[in-house]
């Protein structure tokens, strides 16, 4: 699942899970595996970029050479840590977890920056479907002002420029249009989380067909009703 950071992407895979979904266990409060936070937070930062200034890895993806340096790095990762990266524990349900991808159980996984890294990943899992969550650039943007702000208001240095409401509706739209090249792949899925809220059984339910996910009515009826309604202000990422 990839999008923009504060576009919905916790709240969508919160009821894809619901759905069956299997995303991990070692995961922070927006679902994202604290293993694959490092990965991607550390290559950029390797090439002079953060996921609040992603333009200097962006550039060199674009390089053969920047493509063959990430994709050898993320390859080399998943092959000596898989169950760190993917967020697995090594207890009775991480085991359990783990024999059920064996088994053929739909997995993947919710990390903003993979937006970034989408082109890289897809030379690893070339069959991966991608869902791509879009939401408003200037409400996702405002998002973002607001927690840096609040951050910077606890005692937190700055994270670049997006304590600057320009700056936030620019880097989402640099987000959108990453993930947007993907659109030509039949495994791309593209929905707009402003639609997921005005109707969310039936977004589901197309999301959850094409992720290949087996679910009933209930489980369906107990996922749409986690998404909260576009009246409400949302917090998720």
């Amino acid at each position: 699942m990839i999008g923009a950071h504060r576009s919905g992407t916790t709240a969508t895979a919160r009821a894809l899970e619901l759905l069956g979904l299997q995303i991990g266990q070692h995961l922070d409060s927006h679902r994202e595996p604290y293993g694959l936070q490092r990965l991607h937070e550390d290559y950029l930062r390797r090439v002079g970029a953060a996921w609040y200034e992603p333009e200097p890895f962006l550039d060199r993806l674009k390089t053969p050479q920047g493509q063959r340096d990430c994709v050898d790095y993320l390859r080399s990762n998943v092959r000596e840590n898989f169950v760190n990266v993917f967020g697995y524990q090594s207890n009775i349900e991480g085991l359990w977890l783990r024999a059920r991808l064996k088994l053929g159980a739909v997995w993947g996984w919710k990390e903003p920056r993979t937006t970034l890294f989408a082109p890289a990943w897809l030379e690893i899992f070339p069959n991966a479907r991608i869902i791509h969550v879009v939401r408003d650039p200037l409400a996702a943007a405002a998002s973002i002002q607001r927690r840096e702000l609040k951050f910077q208001a606890a005692g937190d240095a700055p994270s670049g420029k997006i304590d600057n409401l320009d700056y936030c509706v620019a880097l989402v739209r640099t987000y959108i249009e990453a993930g947007e090249r993907l659109a030509t792949s039949a495994n791309y899925r593209s929905v707009r989380f402003e639609d997921l809220q005005a109707n969310s059984a039936k977004v589901l339910t197309e999301l959850g067909r094409f992720a290949d996910l087996d679910f009933t009515a209930a489980e369906l009826a107990n996922a749409a009703a986690t998404i909260r309604p576009d009246t409400v202000r949302s917090t998720s990422t």
